[in-house]
């Protein structure tokens, strides 16, 4: 057991919170008045069987360790060795850490030699195909896992089997320890000092796409930027830094010339990870590909950026272009221009809301006020709060006073009696439903493998969630749902932590799953499937194609009577 499971598993969740809250016995559970917002009524759940707290106020929640990060203003690494030294836990260093750090690095080069032997030919033409030439490979640590089950286990024997497991290059199985990584393209990640300390693996097909090393002693996630090593001199040089998602988007920025970018890994930036980037830049330009750059996930984590003393600028791609297609078919120089154009964090995220929403309608309006409004809590800097209140307030054509009381969230008085029936009675969305039976392991496995096919259906928050999940459940792990909220968002641990602990009372819950999963996944997809439908039908009669028209009708009655037995089954 590595030191942050150890951690996990000994720390008293309730213990833990009663330093800095009063907890009340409510049945299994406890309830508080929340440190976080100001709470008249004990709006905060705590969970010891789970190891999970959640406001039902303010929304906020999380792990043991995500309070404590909270609460006092810790990174995760911070609290990790806070709570490591009160429990006795040792978090390995030294001579230990250099070992791991070497098995590593066999690691890598057991990939590296994989990648360019026989076995590594469809890796090698992957690569290839992403304009990754081979004079690139050894650079970046690139290689590949052979879809074996003990390739690694025997390859690197010598270390023993614990300190593999420890690594997270093996996994331990009913049937003994395997491989976790098989048959995929290997991404070695290092620090910033040029050491190999965990590794992605990018999969062919399938789904997790990437399966990443879990928590480790050497790796913790959200505390890293891949390419960092190769790109802080550039960094320095130019006083600005290109912050992209992915392995490949750097890589191949990197070849064009941009050598100053580094990834955030796919997810949301961190505290940790702007701490980080400010020991070497003022400035940090977000190159996200448009529909990632405009999730709320990321927004949070460009205020973080904010908060951590960084200017911060979006640069807007073109339409269904990532940074690595954009720079492999435009150029360097095509890249340069359009990081040359990114706007200032605010004017972004203003332009955004003007693109998603109709301003010139009331319903824009309110549906862009409540995004801002979502924003608001965690903009803390006074200067970013003045530039989004004057520009929303110029954008919707509302006097600034009004707006600022929206954002505040007190532009409706909530009665006491409104507060207790919303705290007794919380209100879930079939994808809260189906995400609480995903992580309770309910869900019948073929339409698991549906979700997870579709996971863009998922919100952001939840989308990281069932992400991690699906890594876990690919290595062949079973964790706790609260496991699985370590290194995530805290707005992803916060809508996490309260759909596992409201208490769901269903008198049937086969049929619960059952119609979760028609309204969130089975009735949506049928819906999309008809309004395609409809247009064809359009497009048909518009240009005259009587044959096309009536095999579409017929297909559309098809899936009205389908939908029809669906809503039936609810």
């Amino acid at each position: 057991m590595g030191a942050l499971e150890e951690i996990k598993a000994r720390v008293n969740i309730v213990d833990l919170l009663s330093r800095y809250i009063v907890l009340k016995p409510a049945g299994k559970n406890f309830k508080a008045r929340c440190p976080f917002h100001p709470d008249d009524t004990p709006s905060l759940m705590v969970s010891p069987e789970k190891g999970l707290w959640h406001c039902f106020g303010c929304g906020a929640g999380g792990d043991a360790l995500s309070f404590l990060m909270r609460i006092e203003r810790l990174s995760f690494g911070e609290a990790l060795a806070k709570l490591a030294q009160e429990l006795g836990v040792e978090v390995r260093g030294g001579e230990g850490r250099s070992r791991l750090l070497q098995v590593n690095e066999e690691a890598l080069r057991y990939f590296h030699k994989a990648l360019l032997g026989p076995e590594g030919a469809k890796a090698r033409e992957y690569l290839l195909s992403r304009g990754i030439g081979e004079a690139l490979w050894e650079r970046w640590g690139l290689g590949y896992a052979p879809p074996l089950w003990d390739g690694i286990l025997r390859a690197l024997s010598r270390f023993g089997v614990q300190t593999l497991m420890e690594l997270g290059l093996a996994v331990a199985g009913e049937r003994g320890p395997y491989d976790r990584f098989r048959d995929r393209v290997m991404f070695a990640i290092r620090d910033e000092q040029g050491r190999v300390v965990a590794f992605a693996g990018r999969a062919f097909e399938g789904e997790p796409k990437y399966l990443n090393t879990p928590n480790t002693p050497l790796f913790t996630k959200g505390t890293l930027l891949y390419g960092l090593d190769l790109a802080k001199d550039a960094i320095r040089r130019r006083g600005s830094c290109v912050v992209v998602e992915g392995y490949t988007d750097v890589i191949s920025l990197h070849a064009a010339g941009i050598e100053e970018a580094v990834a955030s890994m796919g997810t949301a930036l961190t505290p940790d990870q702007a701490r980080l980037l400010s020991r070497y830049t003022e400035e940090v330009v977000i190159a996200y590909d448009r529909d990632a750059a405009g999730e709320a996930s990321a927004l949070r984590g460009m205020v973080i950026l904010r908060q951590a003393g960084l200017r911060v600028r979006v640069a807007a791609l073109p339409e269904d272009e990532d940074p690595d297609s954009f720079v492999r078919k435009a150029g360097g120089e095509a890249m340069r221009a359009v990081l040359a154009q990114a706007q200032p964090f605010h004017q972004f995220f203003l332009s955004a809301l003007a693109s998603r929403y109709d301003l010139s309608t009331a319903e824009g309006k309110e549906a862009a006020l409540r995004e801002a409004q979502a924003l608001w809590p965690e903009v803390t800097s006074p200067a970013l709060r003045w530039e989004l209140l004057t520009g929303l307030a110029s954008l919707l054509r509302l006097p600034p006073e009004e707006v600022q009381e929206v954002l505040r969230g007190v532009s409706r008085p909530v009665s006491p009696a409104e507060q207790k029936k919303e705290q007794a009675e919380p209100v879930l969305t079939p994808e809260d439903w189906v995400v609480r039976f995903l992580l309770e392991g309910k869900i019948p496995e073929p339409v698991v493998s549906e979700l997870l096919a579709e996971e863009a259906r998922f919100s952001p928050p939840y989308r990281e969630v069932v992400r991690r999940w699906a890594e876990a459940r690919a290595a062949g792990e079973c964790p706790a749902p609260g496991d699985l909220l370590v290194g995530v968002s805290p707005e992803a641990a916060a809508k996490a932590a309260r759909v596992l602990l409201v208490d769901l009372r269903v008198t049937d819950e086969a049929r619960a799953v059952e119609e979760a999963l028609v309204r969130f996944l089975h009735l949506p997809r049928l819906e999309g499937r008809m309004e395609e439908v409809r247009r064809a039908i359009r497009e048909a009669e518009a240009r005259g194609d009587g044959e096309a028209v009536r095999r579409l009708s017929l297909e559309f009655q098809r899936l009205c009577r389908e939908r029809l037995e669906l809503l039936r089954r609810r």
